[in-house]
């Protein structure tokens, strides 16, 4: 039998299949990514050479940096099977990269509604210089931001979307723990400056640039349209990256179809009726063209669409 034409669209017993949580496979997941953390963080203790233990700070950094995806994915109660468990689950994800998930949740919820255009929460991002994009790329820019978050939570000051009782309480809730985790953090940082220093705040500091380097291309130039065959890129990547980021390059597919389990999102990519219209290959080469015509004085960025062909889909 012939696959769904592009008109039909996927078949709708695949996608309640995609969109059905994997408890086992995302255990699975998450079980070899803080094994991983754990494994790279005691190799930058064992070696003595200060070269070594930046190199896997930086490793750690970027796993650091899948930990929002993981998040994202119990935004859309996608991770596991119950409301009560992908709250649970998105805040023990956001808390070590100090992100509030109630707020978090309620604001990409808002950004769905409205990518693109305006009311979004994601606002348009266009670099006018190198240096700029540069510093972007820096993660400097995060932690004014985090801080005043924290702090505007406490006094009660929250976005438009967290606009009810209930999710206020529950944004404080989360302030709550990330100012404990904070606490403990800076703790055992006392009794252990260099570990804590190695295996945590210097990840940390780069889990920001590596999340910029991820996420800027999901939507970066294609502002002002509300079509997602317009106004978002999927990013193809290789096996490794998309295993850290829980798949979460695969963006077009994901705002076309966000019930799907972000686990599954290799799977839909490889069953959507016709590529998305708005493809690169790889994040370096994005950000390599970025960076080229932000050099030249440019700022395009989206480029032809790439065919999918079985040798890049494996």
């Amino acid at each position: 039998m012939s696959g769904p034409t592009p008109r039909q669209g996927i078949d709708r017993r695949l996608l309640h299949t995609l969109a059905t949580p994997d408890r086992v496979r995302v255990t699975g997941r998450a079980a070899v990514l803080l094994a991983g953390y754990a494994g790279v963080a005691r190799l930058a203790l064992w070696q003595g050479s200060v070269g070594w233990a930046l190199l896997c700070s930086a490793v750690l950094g970027f796993l650091l940096a899948g930990f929002i995806n993981a998040a994202h994915d119990c935004v859309h109660s996608s991770h596991l099977r119950s409301k009560r468990a992908n709250r649970i689950a998105g805040a023990a994800w956001s808390t070590p990269i100090l992100l509030n998930f109630t707020i978090y949740r309620h604001q990409h919820l808002v950004h769905h509604r409205f990518t693109g255009v305006e009311g979004d929460t994601e606002p348009e991002e266009t670099f006018t210089s190198l240096r700029a994009y540069l510093y972007a790329l820096s993660g400097v820019p995060f932690w004014p931001g985090l801080l005043r978050r924290i702090w505007k939570t406490w006094r009660g000051d929250f976005p438009a979307s967290v606009h009810t009782a209930d999710r206020r309480r529950t944004a404080r809730q989360n302030n709550a723990v990330i100012c404990a985790w904070l606490a403990l953090m800076a703790a055992l940082t006392v009794v252990f400056p260099y570990p804590l220093l190695i295996v945590y705040w210097l990840p940390l500091a780069l889990s920001f640039p590596a999340g910029t380097f991820l996420s800027l291309p999901e939507h970066y130039g294609l502002w002002g349209v509300p079509e997602v065959s317009r106004n978002t890129r999927t990013v193809r990547s290789n096996a490794v990256v998309r295993y850290v980021v829980w798949n979460a390059n695969y963006h077009a597919e994901h705002h076309r179809y966000p019930a799907v389990s972000s686990i599954n999102l290799h799977r839909l990519h490889r069953a959507m009726p016709e590529p998305h219209p708005i493809q690169e290959k790889s994040y370096v080469r994005f950000h390599a063209g970025l960076f080229a015509g932000l050099g030249r004085g440019g700022q395009d960025v989206a480029g032809p669409p790439v065919p999918r062909t079985p040798s890049s889909d494996n």
